[in-house]
């Protein structure tokens, strides 16, 4: 015996029995403890038990007991069990995650959405046509504001549901899942891909909203209504933050976290620590000369305590990011695409794609892709270089047509 290894049940016999008229399959095995059990399934004919016979056997020796007791397993206890052991706060042992997950709300309000459409099914029930069913009635369904649902955001309730059923498969309930039996259910092709970047005169009118700025005051003096001037400085905080994620790439939630013990002015690096990163990896990156000063200023003005916060926010900055695009005229824009701004920028640079995947956090090229939105200036500078190549082509056919001539 193999220490380690799970013993699997033995099989001791297999048989289709008739009983008052109706028909069964029955399966007797001895259990891993030395207990006989028998198993009855229930069969239109002898034929049919004949064909679950041979199944639940099949399971037995392959997968073990737990497949049989994968036929009364329901959806919502293999909801409840997945996210007991699943869907949990990140744990770390130093900079490594070891279980959980970084971003656990979304996926159990996911889970809430899966529960309430396959309810109390049993999981070996669901088929490859529910799944797809579940899926055209999710898109079809309007989101709280009335608006179309998208096909990226049904998606993600698949992956979960698709992650649900693997771990089903992997605690010995199912021995395949429905995504697994037919034609792809989640499709990134369909996916509607956010290509916004910022151009560098939107950029100028953005951190030049970031700046001091009059404000307009009415009020009432007595019987007169006055406007007051007065000058206000609170986006000011907001011109480093984006300096930040133009010249770093970093998400939002890396520069709400960052620390002043993970900036070094000297080696101008920042540190991006596993734990505050979306794929819990830690990653280092150079600092611009105009980030470098940003950054140098805060830390001036501020208490020098390398355990606060660089920008000092805790919260969102949906507000005040909303109210400084409509004071710069623009539209459109999400802070994320700060992000896709960098990435396509350094790009632009013409450094080797494996050196900015490392530098934006990025572990998969396809993801990584998806980043890459070429603006009006890059389009016309590969047409450019296209024609520059075809021209070249051209006047060496001309050449080699010439020599044969002569």
């Amino acid at each position: 015996m193999v220490l380690g290894r799970k013993k699997m049940p033995r099989i001791r016999k297999g048989v289709e029995v008739e009983k008052n008229g109706k028909w069964y399959a029955r399966v007797r095995y001895t259990t891993a403890e030395g207990k006989r059990k028998d198993l009855w399934f229930p069969a239109t004919n002898k034929s049919h038990a004949s064909e679950i016979l041979k199944k639940k056997i099949q399971e037995l020796e392959t997968v073990g007991e737990r497949a049989l007791d994968g036929d009364k397993v329901k959806f919502s206890h293999l909801a409840k069990i997945y996210k007991e052991k699943k869907l949990i706060p990140a744990k770390f042992i130093g900079d490594r995650k070891v279980a959980g997950l970084k971003s656990y709300k979304t996926p159990q309000m996911i889970l809430e959405i899966l529960v309430n459409h396959f309810g109390d099914r049993r999981i070996k029930s669901i088929t490859h046509s529910d799944v797809e069913q579940y899926k055209l009635i999710r898109l079809e369904t309007k989101t709280r504001r009335e608006h179309q649902r998208q096909i990226a955001s049904v998606n993600r309730e698949l992956e979960v549901l698709r992650a649900m059923l693997r771990f089903a498969i992997r605690e010995g309930w199912l021995i395949r899942s429905p995504f697994e039996m037919g034609d792809p259910l989640i499709s990134k092709a369909d996916e509607v891909k956010r290509e916004r970047i910022l151009s560098f005169e939107e950029e100028q009118r953005l951190l030049e909203s970031c700046g001091e700025r009059t404000i307009i005051y009415k009020c009432r003096r007595g019987k007169k209504i006055v406007e007051i001037e007065a000058k206000e400085d609170k986006r000011k905080h907001l011109r480093a933050i984006i300096i930040a994620a133009l010249d770093t790439a970093c998400r939002r939630g890396e520069l709400f976290k960052l620390k002043w013990s993970d900036v070094d002015f000297d080696n101008r690096i920042i540190t991006i620590r596993a734990i505050n990163s979306k794929t819990a990896r830690k990653r280092t990156i150079g600092i611009t000369p105009r980030l470098q000063k940003e950054l140098e200023k805060i830390w001036k003005a501020g208490n020098k305590n390398l355990d606060e916060l660089v920008f000092g926010l805790s919260c969102t900055i949906k507000t005040a990011w909303k109210s400084l695009c409509d004071d710069a005229k623009i539209t459109d824009l999400r802070f994320h695409d700060l992000r896709h701004t960098a990435i396509t920028r350094m790009v632009q640079t013409k450094q080797p794609s494996a050196a900015i995947m490392k530098i934006s956090g990025h572990s998969q090229f396809v993801t990584f892709a998806r980043y890459v939105n070429p603006d009006a200036e890059m389009v016309t500078h590969i047409a450019e270089a296209l024609a520059e190549l075809n021209a070249r082509a051209a006047k060496a056919n001309i050449q080699e047509g010439t020599e044969m001539i002569q």
